[in-house]
C-alpha cells in the first residue's frame, strides 16, 4: 500500500471512488451523489490541482485508488490557522486494515508541517468506526448537530470534532 498526495492526473479514479462513497454511504457525507455526478471530470481535476487550497491523499494498491482523505485550509485571514478534514473514505473491501489510520496520520503530519493550529471535522453520529478513528487520533467532540443532513427524508445528526495541533 502507498499513501500519496493525489494529483490532477488522478481525477478519473478519484471521481469514481468519490461517487461510489457518496452513492453507497449517503448518510456519511454532506455532499450528495445526485449533485456530484452532474459535475464534469474537470471539477475533480481542479479539486486535485496543486494550486487548490484543498489537498487530498489517496491509499493505493496495485495502481488502484481505494481510500481518500482531504484537508481544506481556510483562506480568510482570521481563520487561516485552521482547516477542515474532509472526504475520508476507505472502500469497504479494504476496511479494518489500518488504511484510514494511515491516511489520517499522513494528513496530520502535513497539517503540522503546514503550521496549522486547529483541525475540525464532522462525522455522522453513530458511525462508531469513524468516531473511534478520530478519538484515537486526539480529536475531541464539542457538540452534536441534530438533523444536520437529510437523506431521503431521514435526518442524520453530525458530531462536530476538533483537534488542537498547537497551543492557542
Amino acid at each position: 500500500m502507498q499513501i500519496r498526495r493525489l494529483l490532477s492526473s488522478d481525477a478519473t479514479e478519484y471521481r469514481a471512488l468519490r461517487l461510489r462513497a457518496l452513492h453507497d454511504h449517503a448518510e456519511a457525507f454532506t455532499s450528495s451523489y445526485e449533485e456530484e455526478v452532474l459535475k464534469p471530470l474537470a471539477s475533480s481535476e481542479q479539486r486535485l490541482a496543486d494550486a487548490s487550497q484543498v489537498k487530498f491523499w489517496g491509499a493505493i494498491v496495485d495502481d488502484k485508488l481505494f481510500g481518500t482523505v482531504g484537508l481544506d485550509r481556510e483562506q480568510r485571514l482570521k481563520v487561516q490557522h485552521k482547516a477542515l478534514v474532509i472526504g475520508m473514505y476507505v472502500a469497504p473491501e479494504y476496511a479494518r486494515r489500518g488504511i484510514a489510520h494511515a491516511l489520517l496520520h499522513t494528513l496530520l503530519t502535513d497539517a503540522r508541517a503546514s503550521q496549522l493550529e486547529l483541525l475540525v471535522l464532522t462525522v455522522t453520529s453513530g458511525n462508531q468506526g469513524a468516531e473511534r478513528l478520530y478519538l484515537d487520533a486526539g480529536f475531541v467532540s464539542w457538540g452534536i448537530e441534530p438533523g444536520a443532513i437529510k437523506v431521503q427524508n431521514q435526518r442524520f445528526s453530525k458530531n462536530h470534532m476538533f483537534l488542537q495541533l498547537a497551543a492557542p
